[in-house]
């Protein structure tokens, strides 16, 4: 997130946290749904005496803990930036997701026991952290990901997968709070749709694709990760002025 981090916080004060069990965070208690890390979200920034109303950004599956963040607590958001974000029905209605998402599951699984004796950390050198990235980044990305923590959570987090997407779903409207969906333009048709259905949740909404843009580019690549500060710093202006988005 630093190259957003960075573009954002010329406009407003930026917050960035690591889940539990990610990253530096010590790990915390299961099931790792979206009821619970969106409870311990709610708890941190209390905590830490940040005040709302908040502007959530959630990427991927990130997503999912924001709408169900914005559902549980709707008095404390005031807009939402939706980055490549996970849909609840993606499992369901997109058959790439749905036949990956056992084997997946497995693996993880698998990686899990791996990463307590090193397996897993030998696997990551092969695949390092995005060149694109500036070196103190690539850095910790390098030394975190692979963690025998981190992998755990990461498969604690998608076996509660369908706790996570049936609790999702509790979010219905966000009436007209600014919303701003960002989408990779490298993805199929069918995750495109999905992404347009994500931009129905507000009356107040933009869907703005990424030509060229991947999963992950939107986050980390220079030019990509712009237009997904672009798009949360409009969100922010919109809040602020008390004015529709720009379609």
């Amino acid at each position: 997130w630093v190259r957003v981090q960075r573009e954002v916080s010329g406009t407003t004060r930026v917050c960035a946290y690591d889940r539990a069990g990610m990253g530096w965070s010590e790990m915390g208690p299961e099931p790792r749904d979206a009821k619970q890390i969106s409870s311990e979200l709610h708890t941190l920034l209390s905590k830490a005496g940040i005040e709302g109303p908040y502007v959530l950004v959630g990427h991927s599956f990130g997503g999912l803990y924001m709408q169900t963040y914005a559902a549980r607590y709707p008095d404390e958001v005031a807009g939402v930036s939706l980055v490549e974000s996970s849909h609840p029905e993606q499992f369901s209605y997109r058959p790439v997701a749905r036949d990956s998402y056992e084997p997946q599951k497995r693996i993880f699984a698998v990686a899990s026991l791996l990463a307590r004796i090193g397996v897993v950390r030998l696997l990551f050198k092969l695949s390092p952290a995005p060149p694109e990235l500036p070196h103190q980044q690539r850095a910790q990305i390098d030394a975190l990901s692979p963690s025998t923590r981190q992998v755990s959570t990461y498969s604690l987090e998608l076996r509660a997968t369908p706790q996570t997407t049936t609790q999702t779903r509790s979010l219905r409207s966000l009436g007209d709070k600014p919303l701003a969906v960002v989408s990779a333009g490298t993805q199929e048709p069918e995750w495109l749709e999905l992404q347009d259905d994500l931009a129905t949740l507000s009356s107040n909404s933009m869907h703005r694709v990424v030509e060229g843009a991947t999963h992950t580019s939107v986050v980390y690549e220079r030019s990509d990760a712009q237009a997904t500060s672009a798009a949360i710093v409009e969100v922010v202006a919109a809040v602020r002025n008390d004015r529709p988005l720009a379609q």
